[in-house]
Order: structure tokens, then sequence, then C-alpha cells
């Protein structure tokens, strides 16, 4: 199994947007040799979609994995949209769909449904979308309790569907029947490594094989003590970091985040100091490159860094961690072509 690289664009909800610099992060991440970018979404975010395209004319073999809330559009909208995107970008398109239970998005948007009508509603939604995108797939009429179509599909091509990527919040039988990979939130080793039997046991019992993705930040320094001083610097930016990561208010913070930052390790050099937001790996070039060894045989295939500045960051990660990854027998490559 091979192990694929990919970088969250650094795109902020709410913030003025520079698409120069997007571009520069693309390129960055092509000629690193990562092998996709990843194109958050979400309320205040530029709509993902009209970012891949525009990338996709800066680009030439970089995979685009575009996130999009199934509340932002109906699915057979979202079916002619990615056949669109997938023909202009020559096959590089990856869809992920996240689970809305875990932001504002389904308030947003005014979904009211219940977590059971959720899943109800998103295995209708994925069944619309995985036969309109099948090449070979007749025009669909469909009546559920939450879509009903008549004669949809007529617009579709005849290209490959785009590789689909789910939240391991989504119920294990709707990532089982559905996803190509599922992406799950780093966490212990052994924690982790019971999530993937779990997903495996529920894609076996559907005949069908599952991958695997994890996300992270990434913060990484020639010395271990320089990457934990980085660490501490950069939890100093969070709002109300440092309180939490001292446990107590923010007159007794100064002087105790230094000693305090890594009580929030879950596993060495694997960092989580604010709830909700993905874990870092934190350390030197070595550590970080075993931590990602160690991922890889557990069974991660696909892992998406972010870091900052980022094409600072990804230039190091192309210079120092993917030649160590590949010395250890570790094959960079595309792991969702599915």
């Amino acid at each position: 199994m091979s192990l694929s690289i990919s970088w969250k664009l650094p795109v902020l909800p709410g913030a003025t947007q520079y698409p120069g610099a997007w571009i520069q992060v693309a390129q960055a991440a092509e000629y690193a040799g990562l092998d996709g970018l990843f194109i958050p979404s979400g309320p205040g975010y530029p709509e993902s979609f009209t970012v891949a395209a525009a990338l996709c004319a800066h680009t030439t073999r970089l995979r685009l994995t575009t996130s999009l809330s199934t509340e932002v559009m109906l699915p057979a909208a979202l079916a002619a949209a990615a056949q669109s995107l997938q023909s202009i970008s020559h096959g590089r398109l990856h869809l992920h769909l996240p689970d809305s239970e875990q932001n504002s998005v389904r308030r947003t948007f005014g979904e009211l449904l219940n977590r059971d009508q959720r899943n109800e509603r998103i295995g209708e939604y994925l069944h619309i979308l995985g036969h309109l995108l099948r090449p070979d797939s007749n025009p669909l009429d469909f009546s559920g309790r939450y879509f009903q179509l008549e004669n949809a599909g007529l617009a579709r091509r005849d290209i490959p569907p785009p590789p689909l990527l789910l939240d391991d919040s989504h119920s294990p039988q709707l990532i089982a029947s559905h996803a190509g990979q599922c992406l799950l939130q780093a966490d212990h080793p052994q924690r982790l490594a019971a999530n993937l039997e779990r997903l495996r046991a529920a894609a076996g019992e559907q005949a069908r094989t599952l991958g695997f993705a994890t996300r992270l930040g990434l913060i990484v320094r020639e010395s271990a003590e320089q990457a934990w001083q980085a660490a501490t610097a950069w939890l100093e930016q969070q709002p109300g970091g440092l309180a939490q990561a001292s446990g107590y208010g923010d007159a007794r913070v100064v002087g105790f985040a230094s000693a305090s930052v890594r009580r929030f390790e879950l596993y060495p050099n694997l960092w989580q100091p604010v709830p909700g937001q993905p874990a870092l790996l934190v350390g030197s070039s070595e550590q970080v490159v075993a931590r990602l060894e160690e991922l890889h045989a557990l069974g991660i295939g696909h892992v998406l860094l972010e870091a900052w500045p980022s094409v600072r960051e990804v230039l190091r990660l192309g210079e120092e961690i993917l030649p160590r990854l590949k010395a250890r027998g570790i094959d960079i490559g595309d792991s969702l072509a599915c």
C-alpha cells in the first residue's frame, strides 16, 4: 500500500482571500512531490469547486480533493458539477462529503433533522450521487423520503467517477456502502487500529474494500526542542490556547505554557491541545517520519497535512520528510485511485 500525502489549502473563513497565494501553495505542493491538495469548505469559506477549477489551470498532476457539505447542493446538481470538474481537471477530482453534524453547516442552511433522519437523508443522497456518477448508468427515477427525481442524469458524461471520502463520524454502514476512503480522526495507535478494524469489518460485510485517511497539523524543526518551542508559540496564538494548556485562567498562564504543552500528547509527537481541532505532529524530521511510518503500518494510506506558513512548510516536507519516507521503503503515491 502506498502512502498518499495531501496539503490543506490555507483558506480561512471570513478572511480576505488571496487567490495568488493559493496558486503558490498548489504549485509548491506539486513541485515538492505531494500527491494532492485538500480544499476545505464551510460557512465563510470560498466555494470549493470554484477554487478547484481555478487551480486546474495552474497545476498538471495534483489531485484536488474538494470538500462540500451535502446541505449546500442537491445530489443531481453535485453530480453534474463534479463531472464537469472531473473533465476540466483530466480526472484529478476527489470528493469529500463532510458530516455536517460536526459543524454549523446544517444550521446555516436550515437543516432541522435529527441524527437518524440525517443518516437516512445522506443515504438517499449517496445512492443518487453514486448512480449519477457511474458512466454506464441509466437515467434515474427516484422516489424517497427526502428526494424525488425523474429522468435524472441526462447530462452525465462517460468519464470515471471521482473517488469519495467520508468522515468516520458517519455511520459505518454508510461508509462501508459508499466511500472509497474514510477520513479518521488522528488518535492513539491502539484506538485508531480498533476503528480501522471496525470499519474494515463493515466494508467486508458489503463485499467492498475501504481505504483510510487522517488529517494532521505539522510542526517539524531540526530538533525536538525547537519543535516544541514552536508548538508553544503556536498555542499562544490560539484563542484561549494557553489557558487551556495550563488549566488556569489568563493571570496564571505566563511562564507556565512551556512546561504544560506536552501534557496534551495523545502519543509521542502526536499532540492535540485544542479540542475540536486536528491533532498535530510535533518533532524533528526523524520523529515525524517515524510517526508517519507507524500510521502507514496501521493501514493509513492517505495523510492530509497543514502547517504555517504553507509554502515554506510544503517545501520543507518535500526536502526533509518525503526522502526519508522513501528511504524507509514507503512508496509515496496516489492511494486514492479507487
